[in-house]
């Protein structure tokens, strides 16, 4: 029963991410969603969308949200998900096929790499995608 609502739920955010990238196509889908469509990690109910750039934006740009743009904010809640926003400039991705659509999803290294950076390490979401993604 779980299991169907977890893939409810990603039938819904698959969605919503086509739409959006279809709007902001130099953004890609990273974090565990990337990592579950590239099934490196079981599937579980995401608590959000972590979404690179490899440009300099603020979210409030890419969601045209018309706030004053505080430096530190990098999450915004849209269409009922929160998004969480990552600038790297050497971002990569790859191509996904869903519904005859192309979702540029961030690559599991890259995304694995991320997670093993010292602050991250300590949540135990990120250590349990680890122990998928290297064994």
């Amino acid at each position: 029963m779980l299991m169907i609502k977890i893939l409810m739920k990603m039938e819904t955010i698959l969605e919503t991410l086509n739409n959006f990238q279809k709007l902001h196509p130099d953004v890609y889908i990273g974090g565990s969603i990337s990592l579950i469509l590239q099934n490196a990690i079981p599937p579980r109910m995401p608590k959000d969308v972590d979404i690179v750039s490899p440009k300099s934006i603020h979210i409030f740009d890419l969601f045209q949200i018309d706030r004053p743009k505080h430096r530190r904010i990098k999450r915004v809640k849209h269409e009922g998900m929160f998004f969480d926003l990552f600038i790297n400039p050497k971002a990569r991705y790859i191509k996904y096929m869903y519904n005859g659509n192309i979702l540029k999803l961030s690559p599991i290294d890259e995304i694995c790499e991320w997670k093993l950076k010292k602050n991250n390490i300590k949540k135990e979401k990120h250590i349990k995608d680890l122990e998928y993604c290297y064994g």
